[in-house]
């Protein structure tokens, strides 16, 4: 078992390998769907690169009764690439339903949660309009995951609890 701390390092995340457990502690930043389209409109129309990725770790989900909630990973697939693009340092998802070739050409691990997510805090970072969807930087306390799939696009079969 590793102990991993927020912020979390590229040269860290690159070292992991398909199954090693890690235990998080600190800060992550929550994306759902209409968030991800967001992103994208925006960058599209304006160019604008959001900074609340650069440097974090992304979660695929959604607050619900101060939990976070899975979303359909394969709907988040297309964002992936941009989202490592912008800067993000790797992923956590609730299923290993993701194609491994995104991870291992940016060298980004996918982690999966062993447990539910209960923060111990969080607040809203952009688009507050979407209540539950907006985008969210939540703060947990050692949260248990196993990476899916690792750095070099290997990747484990993992029975993942919902």
């Amino acid at each position: 078992m590793l102990f991993i701390k927020y912020p979390v390092s590229l040269n860290v995340v690159r070292k992991l390998k398909a199954s090693d457990q890690i235990v998080f502690t600190g800060r992550f930043v929550i994306l759902g769907e209409a968030a991800f389209q967001r992103i994208i409109n925006y960058e599209r129309a304006e160019g604008l690169i959001p900074d609340f990725i650069k440097n974090e770790l992304i979660c695929l989900g959604r607050i619900e009764q101060s939990f976070v909630k899975p979303i359909p990973s394969k709907s988040c697939e297309q964002f992936l690439e941009k989202a490592f693009l912008y800067g993000a340092v790797s992923v956590i998802a609730f299923d290993t339903n993701l194609n491994e070739t995104t991870f291992r050409r940016f060298s980004r691990v996918l982690f999966v949660p062993e447990s539910e997510i209960r923060p111990i805090s969080e607040r809203i970072l952009a688009y507050s309009d979407l209540d539950q969807d907006a985008v969210y930087e939540v703060e947990v306390e050692r949260l248990v995951m196993r990476v899916a799939i690792d750095s070099k696009g290997n990747k484990t079969s993992l029975e993942v609890r919902k």
